[in-house]
């Protein structure tokens, strides 16, 4: 009897302990990040609830999903149509980051988001913490506030946002943000392309996420059978679109205030315009929207495609209101808008270019060699986070780079792709697929050449040996040494170093143009001088102050200013002093620098 009796005790707890197992198991499956194993320790999945300004949840899963998904979020509107998701009161000013304010952690948080931080290079912890349909500050010039705009006269636009394994609580934010801030009636579609992303928020329910908050008819959701990277999933997007319109966003921004207006008007303009928004700034680590910068900015590239922000020439700025636009050389990846019939009649992106990058080059030179403008609107702005590492790629980042930059130099750039072959050895030998497609669309519409594009679009540009007197290393004879100019983007007045040759046209490629300029690949070279008879070589702009004049005759480098010739210290930084033909530093000479140097 007694042992029957602990038979039936066991069995009981056998039964009690699988029980237990199989909740936890139901438990474990219904969680959002369940496959985060940072997750599971520290237990950070809830999202700010989008219909309260006070209450927290979880984010929605399976259970909570379908038992809710009868109830149709009710949008209120205003004057315009425009749906709100609930209505701004006082009360929510104070919660975190609204407003675009920036979120302190305190120290016990702190470690919490480091984890996470590290993991997807954005603080998603705050991301969570933070309303999705924040307010923002309004970031645009004075100017552009006072503008009002006739809505009835402009097309309707779609907006496409391709998300790969984007944080959830962000790509939602960037939803609520384009509904809240846009005209119902301007805004036809939004076109959420998935790219096979495997966060189980993706594969489970983002889906019956949208269906439940967002009007099906607003918000679509396209989903990619396998990885197609970022330029393959806008190509997909592209296909769904019946608006006149189609806004290129990416899945970490917070549109601004009355953004969409100013783009269909230059648009309305000139259908073969991209119009490109500039780009805000929201901290990667607080979240805070910032935008005290210089909106005077305009983007360019060097031979290695290096991206950068530049300021435009002074020529350019001539009367110009802050309301006024200006011609870009290249646009950024996202935050732009196209008439669609001219961005499919110009071939939209290159189908066969890999994951992300040099796509928004490869776009910039075709809208403007194929009868097309790209235009700053600087009464648009984008709130966008920038992070180093935005896309993960299927091989290494720089060989997929590379791979995307020789489609792009070899189908535009003619003779001047040497440059790039030189910065990027491993093109030489890459095979890079048909391009026969992207030249006949280049031929059919008879696009303009590079020299065109670098004459009247991007002259800061340099090609080292067009219109020349002398190019290539500037070797030192006496100790063999190269001027290098620390690759220098910015006319930052850096002195210049004398060091060991490298063959690296960007770093060591100098010339002496027809108009007695020493020029680097984007600058000038001048002078900062201590007295009339010692001077330091440093970077400047090509485009401000004196025109510096230079000759080299009978080995001399002379500043034909100041009639001092180039020397150099002991510490090797470049120098002008009285020319002395006994001095041996004084004496260079041009090397042709080799296109095809070995270099990994």
């Amino acid at each position: 009897m007694e042992l029957r009796l602990r038979y039936l005790i066991l069995m009981v707890v056998l039964v009690v302990i699988v029980n237990i197992l199989a909740t936890v198991k139901i438990f474990q499956s219904n969680k959002l990040y369940s496959q985060l194993s940072l997750f599971h320790k520290y237990q950070h999945s809830q999202l700010w609830n989008t219909t309260s300004s006070k209450q927290k949840l979880e984010f929605p899963n399976k259970e909570n999903i379908t038992s809710n998904s009868s109830k149709k979020l009710s949008l209120k509107t205003d004057n315009s149509g425009n749906p709100l998701i609930y209505n701004y009161g006082k009360n929510n000013l104070s919660l975190k980051g609204e407003n675009g304010s920036g979120v302190i952690l305190k120290p016990k948080e702190e470690e919490k988001a480091k984890i996470l931080s590290e993991e997807y290079n954005v603080n998603v912890y705050i991301s969570d913490l933070i309303p999705l349909n924040r307010m923002v500050p309004d970031s645009r010039p004075v100017g552009c506030k006072n503008q009002t705009f006739d809505e009835s006269y402009m097309p309707q636009a779609a907006a496409i946002v391709t998300v790969y394994n984007e944080w959830p609580s962000i790509l939602l934010r960037t939803i609520y943000s384009i509904i809240n801030r846009t005209p119902r009636n301007l805004l036809k579609e939004i076109i959420i392309v998935d790219d096979n992303s495997d966060l189980e928020f993706y594969k489970e329910y983002l889906d019956i996420y949208i269906k439940d908050h967002f009007d099906t008819d607003l918000v679509k959701l396209i989903r990619l059978k396998e990885r197609g990277g970022l330029i393959k999933a806008r190509m997909e997007a592209i296909k769904y679109v019946t608006a006149e319109v189609v806004c290129i966003l990416d899945s970490h921004m917070e549109v601004n205030i009355n953004w969409l207006q100013p783009l269909l008007v230059e648009i309305m303009k000139n259908r073969s315009t991209l119009a490109m928004g500039q780009l805000d700034y929201i901290n990667r680590n607080t979240f805070k929207y910032e935008f005290n910068r210089d909106y005077k900015t305009r983007y360019g590239f060097n031979w290695d495609f290096k991206f950068f922000e530049q300021y435009f020439r002074p020529d350019q700025m001539l009367n110009k209101k802050v309301t006024d636009t200006l011609p870009g050389p290249v646009i950024v990846g996202a935050g732009f808008a196209m008439d669609v019939k001219f961005f499919r009649k110009i071939g939209l992106y290159d189908p066969k270019m890999a994951i992300w990058g040099g796509e928004n080059l490869e776009l910039s030179w075709r809208v403007w060699c194929c009868g097309g403008q790209v235009l700053h609107v600087f009464c648009s702005h984008f709130g966008h986070i920038a992070r180093y590492q935005p896309y993960s790629f299927p091989r290494d980042r720089l060989h997929t780079e590379v791979y995307n930059y020789k489609r792009a130099a070899d189908v535009w750039l003619g003779p001047y792709k040497k440059y790039v072959y030189n910065y990027f050895p491993l093109m030489r030998d890459m095979d890079v697929g048909d391009l026969s497609d992207r030249l006949r669309i280049k031929n059919e519409l008879k696009c303009k050449n590079f020299d065109w594009y670098l004459d009247n679009i991007w002259p800061e540009l340099f090609r080292f040996d067009v219109n020349v007197t002398a190019s290539g290393e500037l070797r030192n004879k006496a100790t063999q040494r190269c001027l290098d100019n620390y690759k220098q983007l910015y006319p930052s007045r850096q002195k210049l170093l004398v060091i060991p040759c490298s063959n690296i046209i960007l770093r060591q490629g100098f010339s002496i143009t027809y108009e007695k300029w020493l020029r680097t690949s984007l600058n000038c070279i001048s002078t900062d001088c201590v007295s009339k008879t010692y001077c330091y070589a440093v970077v400047a702009d090509c485009f401000l102050g004196v025109s510096n004049k230079w000759e080299h005759k009978d080995g001399f480098v002379k500043h034909l200013n100041t009639g001092l010739c180039l020397d150099l210290e002991k510490n090797f930084v470049a120098i002008l002093q009285p020319c002395n033909s006994k001095q041996a530093t004084q004496q260079w000479s041009f090397i042709q620098i080799p296109i095809d140097r070995k270099r990994i």
